[in-house]
């Protein structure tokens, strides 16, 4: 291996460690998505079980779920991107081929469904706090 195959390796593994790091962010991601479709799908059984629940309940339970899941999806999807990113990055040398501008596309579409992900998980999210007293009574 020349002088030139190494540059391209250290150059590649520059370039692998920021989509390295933000996999980390995303599987932390999926994990805290994953925590709370878990007590989605415990508050649907203890509701399945008799408890009389109103109506706005069980619909307010469904659109969490459904925007838990998209979360899941788009984290996923932006997962998905990061690896692809980092075996082109890696086969480009090795291939002696220049693609920069899809390596760019698809960290630009990875952080797009990350960005997604994270968006359902807000909204998710004020769901939530709308039955929760989150205003100090007296």
């Amino acid at each position: 291996m020349g002088a030139v195959d190494l540059a391209a390796i250290e150059r590649t593994l520059q370039v692998a460690i920021a989509p390295a790091f933000i996999l980390g962010g995303i599987m932390a991601l999926l994990t805290l998505l994953n925590g709370r479709l878990q007590r989605l799908a415990d508050r649907y059984r203890e509701i399945v079980e008799g408890s009389q629940v109103p109506p706005q309940e069980r619909r307010l339970l469904v659109r969490r779920a459904r925007l838990t899941y998209r979360g899941i999806t788009f984290a996923i999807i932006a997962a998905c991107l990061l690896c692809v990113l980092v075996i082109v990055s890696f086969v480009e040398p090795l291939a002696g081929v220049t693609i920069g501008n899809h390596v760019a596309g698809l960290l630009v579409a990875a952080m797009a469904f990350l960005t997604l992900a994270l968006l359902c998980f807000l909204w998710e999210v004020l769901l939530s706090a709308r039955n929760l007293p989150l205003r100090h009574e007296k």
